[in-house]
C-alpha cells in the first residue's frame, strides 16, 4: 500500500463456529507486506492473521503507533487464538523507517525463528524491541539489529542484560541509501567530465 487514504483495516470474524482454525479466516497466502505513506493508519494488528508473512516493511506513515496493538488484538482474538497465534513465526526481514509515532512492534518478546534482517531508521519513540535472549535462536546465525542513528541505538531498552549481549546493534546506512550515494557520486563524476 502506498499513498493510501486507508485509515484502518478491520478484520471481523464471519465464521459460524468459533472452533474453526484461525488460518481459515486469515491471509494464508500473504508473504510480503509493504505499508508506505499511509498517514492515517495507527496500527497493523490485522497482521496477526498473516501466518506466512516473510517480509514486512513499514515506512513514512506518520501516525503508526504499534505494529500489533495489544488492546485491539485482545478484542479480535478468541481466548484460544490469543494463546495459539504467535505473530511473525515466518518473518525473515523487517524494516521500519520514518515512523515518528511508533512505540511498539509487539508488547512482549517473540521467538522470531526465521528472522535474518532487522532494521529501524527514524523511529524516535520506539525504545523496546520484541526480543529476549531466546529470540531468533533457531536462525543459526547472529541477528544484528541495524539502524542509521546512534542516538536511537543508545536509547534502546532491553529485556535484560543477556538480551542486550545477544543482539549486537550496528549503525550505518541501509543498502538502498548506500547504493543511492554511489550512484549520485558516479553521476556527478560523469557530469564533470
Amino acid at each position: 500500500m502506498e499513498h493510501s487514504r486507508m485509515v484502518e483495516i478491520n478484520v471481523k470474524r464471519s465464521t459460524p463456529s468459533l472452533n474453526k482454525s484461525p488460518t481459515n479466516v486469515s491471509f494464508p497466502n500473504l508473504s510480503t507486506v509493504h505499508v508506505v505513506r499511509c498517514h492515517g493508519l495507527k496500527d497493523l494488528t490485522w497482521l496477526l492473521f498473516a501466518p506466512n508473512l516473510k517480509v514486512l516493511t513499514v515506512g513514512s506513515s506518520t501516525q503508526v503507533e504499534d505494529i500489533i496493538n495489544k488492546e485491539k488484538s485482545a478484542n479480535i482474538l478468541t481466548e484460544n487464538e490469543a494463546v495459539t497465534i504467535i505473530p511473525f513465526q515466518k518473518l525473515e526481514r523487517f524494516r521500519g523507517y520514518d515512523l515518528p509515532e511508533l512505540k511498539s512492534i509487539y508488547w512482549g518478546p517473540l521467538p522470531f525463528p526465521r528472522l535474518k534482517k532487522f532494521r529501524i531508521d527514524r523511529c524516535p519513540n520506539l525504545r523496546k524491541l520484541p526480543f529476549d535472549s531466546k529470540s531468533c535462536s533457531s536462525v543459526g546465525e547472529e541477528l544484528v539489529i541495524h539502524s542509521g542513528e546512534q542516538d536511537w541505538i543508545d536509547k534502546v531498552e532491553w529485556e535484560d542484560e543477556e538480551t542486550k549481549e545477544r543482539f549486537p546493534l550496528s549503525i550505518g546506512s541501509s543498502e538502498t541509501e548506500t547504493v543511492l550515494k554511489i550512484l549520485m557520486e558516479l553521476s556527478s563524476t560523469f557530469a564533470s567530465t
